[in-house]
């Protein structure tokens, strides 16, 4: 099997994280991450997808797409050339609706032309519950899966309040700092979503959700 490059590597990035690679692939990508910090950085900007994906049905899939006026095109053609060449401002770009519907695109045709793999081996992740601050009724669990090149983090959290965004920080046992996963409140308060973190599972300490302060926290150092 020819070695994939780089920007394969990358392309492969949004597949990743659904789960739709072929087990090789999916090596290929985690052999790849822990030596390429703009494929990590990339990676986390997908933690919504999941979710995202997930109120897509397949009947609504089936039906003919609604022609896209050409001003709306035009503007999704300059929002992808631009968000590939300025990625430090890839997440703010991704929140827009032209980028979304851009990626949910692309997602679903996707999915459906290949088989979803799974690599079945790999060791279960760990789930531990969040505790929430004084007068926040939020709960959730987090999914913790050791990789190469860090930590796959996945969040079932529910009660959400509403208001600005959220942040996913890890922190490491030296007291370093990352984050994992970023997104916009949801209607219902619901979120499910993933995120990674270049900090190795046993050298995390903590995993807490902040909405302009910590509002659910959670202990992933070793139990």
């Amino acid at each position: 099997m020819a070695e994939l490059t780089h920007e394969e590597l990358r392309l492969s990035l949004g597949s990743y994280v659904l789960g739709s690679l072929s087990p090789d692939d999916r090596a290929a990508t985690d052999a790849h991450l822990p030596g390429c910090r703009s494929c990590r950085e990339e990676l986390a900007s997908y933690a919504a997808l999941p979710a995202m994906m997930s109120r897509v049905h397949l009947d609504q899939v089936r039906q003919p797409a609604p022609p896209v006026p050409s001003a709306v095109f035009d503007r999704a053609l300059s929002t992808v050339a631009t968000e590939h060449q300025r990625k430090a401002t890839q997440l703010r770009r991704w929140r827009t609706a032209t980028m979304l519907t851009a990626a949910a695109c692309i997602l679903l045709a996707l999915l459906l032309g290949r088989a979803a793999l799974r690599s079945w081996n790999e060791p279960a992740p760990d789930r531990v519950p969040f505790v929430a601050a004084a007068g926040v009724s939020a709960s959730g669990l987090a999914s913790l899966e050791p990789k190469p090149w860090g930590t796959a983090i996945n969040l079932q959290l529910e009660g959400l309040p509403q208001g600005g965004g959220f942040t996913a920080w890890v922190t490491a046992v030296d007291g370093s700092r990352s984050i994992a996963a970023s997104w916009s409140p949801t209607p219902n308060g619901h979120a499910s979503l993933s995120g990674a973190a270049d900090i190795p599972k046993t050298q995390l300490a903590t995993l807490d959700i902040m909405q302009g302060q910590t509002i659910l926290l959670t202990l992933t150092g070793p139990r």
